[in-house]
């Protein structure tokens, strides 16, 4: 116990040091409001005395799947997260609103507490607006200070996916790519568009809950991250089945009854604290009204089939393709990677699809919910593209890979790009649109025709199987 005590220390000292780093980035970047230098002193100088944790502790900071230079290697993802997140950022530009989410949220801001009688769920979400607010330690404050989180954590997520994704043995320059195609999805243009929404804290918590699941004795880990991410959102329940599911798997089939017994014990401590901690915040905001916005009109639109129907406006976006494809060709990626190359502890990853699912439905706030399944399309759609680079000769496969991600990143960004720098795009959007398409699809089918055609181990087939 004591010595996953101190793997925790050091591992927050770590990820805390890169979160607080890029918010003075931010700061000094991009804040509009006149900045307070004290605390910009004060944050240095706790960024120092964490990264000295860290060296003191080195031993206990793990990720030798980077290999002997591994804390080089830390430092290249993280500069490599910082930067991609800050060209994403400056690219696309800051349009929010300040609406039903927003207004909520700064009011549990500016009043510096969880407002009782206040709106569901959003007056539950009050662990950014008491570090922007309340606790605020930030060279900037107020909407500012939120922002300022927003990027630490996007900053985050997208560091701790890149090792997340070198613990699953996804090979280093492979797992490097990943920024490429992360914030070319919903999960970097919605953030850089409405950058007052809480959800990039949940996105960063849901990395570091993944990391904790990577070894069965670090459930210890998995219940404190847990804890911190119910404080921001009730959006942590999504977690509480699949680490019953994993430890299942962990632990057989078959399961003795000492098995089935050992994992409830193990459950029941490791989700008690969250579970309590709901069950006392919902008692204490009994007076609360419950914001409620269903769009289910258009599910028949999830259909394998054209079965019709109409389709009202608030659920344009409830489409096929956004649904079941919100990361374009990962899609294809994470079904493979779930097929033929994970783990089978790590398969009921993909049940998280399923609230997510369930919560676009609801919220009618697409873009934004589904930006929460990175979380399952990026790493095993990894998992496949680790395995199709280690068939495929790296001539072939190198070009391939660097073929889809052209299309992706250049579909997201040549438009920024252009109103930027004020040039006329060749062939006219819509034009562009349709060959940049046709394009990814011919890049993704290559990929997989390729692969499975001509490289891909396959089973012997005995004479006359066939007939």
């Amino acid at each position: 116990m004591r010595q996953t005590a101190r793997i925790a220390a050091v591992h927050a000292a770590l990820f805390l040091a890169l979160w607080l780093a890029s918010i003075v980035f931010y700061a000094a970047v991009f804040a509009t409001t006149p900045t307070q230098p004290l605390w910009f002193g004060v944050d240095v100088a706790l960024i120092g005395g964490m990264l000295a944790l860290v060296y003191v502790r080195r031993e206990d900071v793990g990720f030798r799947s980077l290999g002997p230079d591994r804390f080089l290697r830390i430092a290249i993802i993280s500069v490599v997260a910082i930067a991609a997140v800050w060209l994403c950022q400056r690219l696309i530009p800051d349009s929010n609103m300040v609406a039903l989410d927003e207004s909520n949220y700064l009011m549990t801001l500016r009043e510096q507490r969880i407002i009782p009688d206040g709106l569901l769920p959003f007056n539950i979400r009050w662990l950014v607006p008491f570090f922007a607010g309340r606790w605020n330690m930030l060279p900037v404050a107020d909407m500012e200070a939120v922002k300022a989180i927003n990027f630490g954590a996007f900053v985050i997520a997208t560091a701790g996916l890149m090792l997340l994704l070198v613990r699953l043995r996804v090979r280093f320059w492979l797992a490097l790519t990943l920024p490429l195609f992360l914030l070319s999805s919903y999960f970097g243009t919605y953030g850089a568009t409405n950058r007052l929404v809480l959800d990039p804290a949940n996105y960063a918590l849901y990395v570091l809950m993944f990391h904790c699941l990577l070894r069965d004795e670090h459930w210890p880990l998995f219940s404190i991250t847990l804890f911190i991410d119910a404080l921001n959102a009730e959006k942590a329940v999504y977690w509480i089945p699949l680490f019953v599911f994993v430890t299942l798997l962990r632990a057989g089939p078959p399961w003795t009854r000492g098995d089935l017994i050992a994992i409830a014990k193990r459950t029941a401590i490791c989700l008690a604290p969250t579970v309590i901690y709901f069950i006392v915040l919902w008692t204490h905001l009994k007076a609360s009204r419950l914001e409620a916005n269903l769009c289910f009109e258009n599910l028949h639109l999830m259909s394998f089939s054209n079965l019709g129907g109409k389709i009202t406006p608030n659920v344009q976006m409830n489409n096929f393709q956004t649904l079941w494809m919100p990361f374009g060709p990962f899609t294809i990626f994470a079904l493979l990677g779930f097929i033929v190359n994970s783990p089978r502890w790590m398969k009921p990853i993909v049940l998280l699809l399923i609230p997510i699912f369930v919560q676009a439905v609801i919220a009618c706030d697409t873009d934004r919910m589904l930006a929460y399944s990175f979380a399952v399309y990026l790493p095993f759609g990894y998992l496949y593209l680790e395995k199709f680079v280690a068939d495929v000769p790296r001539a072939l496969s190198i070009p391939l890979i660097g073929f889809v991600a052209f299309f992706v990143v250049f579909g997201q960004y040549v438009f920024p790009i252009a109103r930027e720098l004020h040039l006329k795009l060749f062939l006219g959007a819509q034009g562009l649109r349709m060959y940049i398409s046709a394009g990814e699809i011919l890049a993704v089918g290559t990929i997989v025709f390729v692969h499975f055609t001509f490289f891909a181990q396959r089973r012997s087939v005995a004479p006359g199987e066939h007939g």
